[in-house]
């Protein structure tokens, strides 16, 4: 839970600097972390024995992680919010996107290291299935890049 909390609080900062509250995005990455890595556990918990289940609790952990970045980013982070539905969107895709990403460096990252660890190329796996979730939801949309017209201004 603490590798959770650590690394996806990072993600909660990327999140946060990119819509301007870099310090209200880290405590939000880092209750993902350890809401995602809690879940991973609970359905260990409940779920038969066996790979399968490991990979379904892995993969259900994954998403819900990506869905919850998605609505904390659109209600919290930006502060002219995003609807709910695009959110959405934008939590599954990342979800998909990320979760490729993070077959292709599952070995990487969970393999055998016979000659011990090599921490950066870990921390580079990381970096590359953590992006493209960071990406989808962290890219701006066109109503976010809009200017926002003040009361009483004309502008």
């Amino acid at each position: 839970m603490i590798h959770g909390a650590v690394m996806l609080a990072a993600v909660g900062g990327v999140l946060g600097w990119r819509a301007g509250r870099f310090l209200l995005g880290l405590p939000l990455g880092a209750a993902g972390g350890i809401g995602g890595a809690a879940l991973y556990y609970l359905l260990m918990l409940v779920l038969p024995g066996g790979m399968p289940s490991v990979v379904g609790a892995m993969i259900a952990a994954w998403a819900a992680l990506w869905l919850a970045f998605a609505v904390l980013d659109a209600r919290l982070l930006r502060r002219g919010g995003r609807p709910i539905g695009i959110a959405l969107l934008r939590g599954v895709v990342a979800a998909a996107l990320g979760g490729g990403a993070f077959f292709l460096v599952l070995n990487v990252l969970w393999g055998a290291a016979p000659d011990g660890r090599s921490y950066l190329l870990q921390l580079g796996a990381w970096a590359f299935a953590l992006a493209p979730g960071i990406l989808v939801i962290g890219l701006p949309s066109r109503r976010d890049r809009a200017p926002v017209e003040e009361k009483g201004t004309g502008t």
